[in-house]
């Protein structure tokens, strides 16, 4: 089922448009099939606007996959102007992704010689290990996750080495946020370099009921190289969870997020299927995990398994969640989301009650705090 136009909007106002969100779907792919490449190479052939293609493709984080499909299928029949600013593009996005690699092995290094031990997630990581390519994934800063017990003395290590607190948090309100079942990550910026670390030591909050076990994500953890070095990573059925969930936080809102579950999927012919499911009924985000999945299904043609295939078909709000995210992923609308609609996604995205509840106390706490001017460390 196609489901990416069925929105509200005008006849004239779809028809404009369609084409070209077409190729940029068609292009956000680190494989390309006979199909797709025949139909990128008609697309290309048409009327195109290609000031709404590049900015685009930017604002969604796709913009290297575009450039490297379409240099390599039909260079000849794309705007050499739009090719060119595509390259550009490009190419920035190349430096940038090897500096902040670099930064990342940097501080590998530098904490595994006081023997703490760190999982990189998204970024660099995601690229090596699921893109296949540094250059084909945009990410601006550097996420990881170190153990809990860690967390302190990895803080501190970043502390000296001249990251601060994003947000001016002293060291004792960081301490707070440890302890916190609000909190999982803080933020830093390096006051020389402007280098930005998300440093977590939960994937994701405790109170919104993922309890995730995470001397068994160490386990289950796969060695990589990235750039040479031996690097930690997510195994593909936590690193699937966590970017479903991670997704569905951020209401799918960039079609990187779905890109990024369409490729892992692809690229993680091995998954354990049975455990990603299994893990995903215990922690409560089996809505979150069908949702990520028929998204990269429906926009992005990602072969799923027929277990996965007939829980999406039984889920009665997968569809209609689906739809909303569709509707909203292409709206060129820059309005903030309204806190009432954000909230009721939210809500809808849990199966479980007990989950709906803390989240509801979770939002009236929020509430409260911001119109009251407060922002506590907690939070």
């Amino acid at each position: 089922m196609k489901i990416l136009f069925k929105h509200d909007n005008t006849e004239n106002q779809e028809t404009k448009t369609r084409l070209e969100i077409e190729l940029i779907l068609c292009c956000s792919r680190t494989q390309v099939d006979t199909s797709t490449v025949e139909r990128i190479k008609a697309l290309v052939q048409q009327d195109l606007n290609w000031t709404y293609i590049i900015p685009t493709a930017v604002f969604h984080k796709v913009m290297p996959l575009l450039y490297q499909n379409l240099s390599t299928i039909c260079p000849e029949q794309v705007p050499k102007p739009a090719l060119a600013q595509l390259k550009d593009y490009f190419q920035t996005n190349l430096k940038r992704n090897l500096w902040l690699t670099g930064e990342l092995i940097k501080l590998l290094n530098l904490l595994e010689s006081q023997e703490i031990y760190v999982i990189p997630i998204k970024g660099a990581i995601l690229a090596v290990s699921a893109y296949g390519n540094i250059t084909l994934r945009q990410f601006n800063d550097i996420d990881i996750l170190v153990r809990q017990q860690d967390a302190l003395r990895a803080r501190d290590i970043l502390v000296s080495q001249g990251y601060e607190s994003s947000y001016n948090f002293t060291r004792k309100q960081e301490v707070r946020r440890l302890k916190s079942p609000y909190c999982k990550d803080n933020n830093y910026h390096h006051r020389d370099t402007g280098v930005n670390i998300d440093f977590h030591w939960q994937l994701l909050q405790r109170y919104l009921s993922f309890p995730l076990e995470h001397e068994g994500l160490w386990k289950r953890q796969k060695s990589i190289s990235l750039a040479g070095k031996k690097t930690l990573n997510l195994s593909p059925e936590d690193n699937l969870l966590f970017l479903c969930i991670h997704g569905s936080r951020d209401r799918w809102n960039r079609l990187q997020l779905i890109v990024d579950i369409a490729t892992l999927i692809r690229i993680s012919k091995d998954i354990d299927w049975g455990l990603v499911i299994e893990q995903a009924r215990i922690l409560g985000c089996m809505r979150r995990l069908l949702l990520g999945t028929f998204l990269a299904n429906n926009l992005l043609e990602t072969e799923l398994p027929e277990e996965i295939l007939q829980r999406i078909q039984i889920e009665p709000e997968i569809e209609s969640l689906a739809i909303e995210v569709c509707e909203r992923l292409f709206s060129q609308s820059d309005e903030i989301p309204k806190l009432f609609d954000k909230s009721f996604f939210d809500i809808r995205i849990r199966e479980r009650l007990k989950d709906k509840v803390q989240y509801s106390i979770y939002q009236s706490i929020l509430v409260f705090a911001r119109s009251n001017g407060l922002f506590p460390a907690w939070i």
